[in-house]
């Protein structure tokens, strides 16, 4: 029994709807947020740039990123997309928008691009906020983009992942998609959850030679 209160679920290859319920009704969206903010600093950052972690991007003290940290941007790109990291969404975002509000200038003007009429963002994570939300229809369309990037898709399929710091510590991480190694053929996408969403996912299966 589906118990989601949203969904929509198609044939990658034709686009055919094979399954839908309230795809168009605009919900909160939690951490599904971060493939927006994952595919822009693919497409606007250079991976090998090193950041340094400030105060200002530290929004929640339950993460591995702190401040006086130092990552290269595909490394921390990979920890936010895994652990699902807050704190380095913000930085990601903090990096190649120059400051947060112009990223979520680029995240909505990307959303446009893509057809997503009935999204906005407010912030890289998802975290609980009003302005922040989309619709199954839409997540349909930022999915499949986002899964055409080849660098992108192998991100949201790796399970885990050792995560080196610039000072030489490293940082072991997990995917918080099990169904990565728990449904046969899954290949991503994202997890997400707060009080304020509920639980969430994005995700891509292949079987057969059949992608849905």
């Amino acid at each position: 029994e589906l118990t989601a209160e949203s969904w929509m679920l198609i044939d990658d290859s034709t686009g055919f709807i094979i399954s839908q319920k309230n795809a168009d009704k605009k919900l909160f969206i939690a951490s599904i947020t971060k493939m927006m903010t994952c595919l822009l600093a693919l497409e606007k950052g250079n991976l090998s740039d090193t950041l340094s972690i400030t105060e200002d991007v530290c929004v929640v003290r339950d993460s591995w990123v702190r401040p006086g940290d130092g990552y290269r941007l595909d490394d921390l790109i990979y920890e936010m997309m895994l652990m699902s990291d807050n704190n380095a969404a913000y930085a990601v975002a903090n990096h190649i928008g120059g400051d947060t509000l112009a990223f979520y200038d680029m995240m909505n003007q990307k959303a446009v691009y893509l057809g997503m009429d009935s999204t906005h963002f407010a912030n890289p994570n998802g975290m609980p906020n009003d302005d922040n939300y989309s619709c199954a229809s839409d997540l349909i369309k930022l999915s499949r983009y986002c899964m055409g990037d080849s660098t992108f898709a192998e991100i949201v399929g790796t399970d885990e992942k050792d995560i080196p710091l610039v000072d030489g510590r490293h940082l072991p991480c997990m995917n918080t998609n099990v169904l990565l190694t728990t449904y046969e053929g899954c290949l991503g996408i994202k997890t997400g959850f707060t009080r304020q969403a509920a639980g969430c996912l994005a995700s891509t299966a292949t079987r057969d030679g059949t992608t849905l």
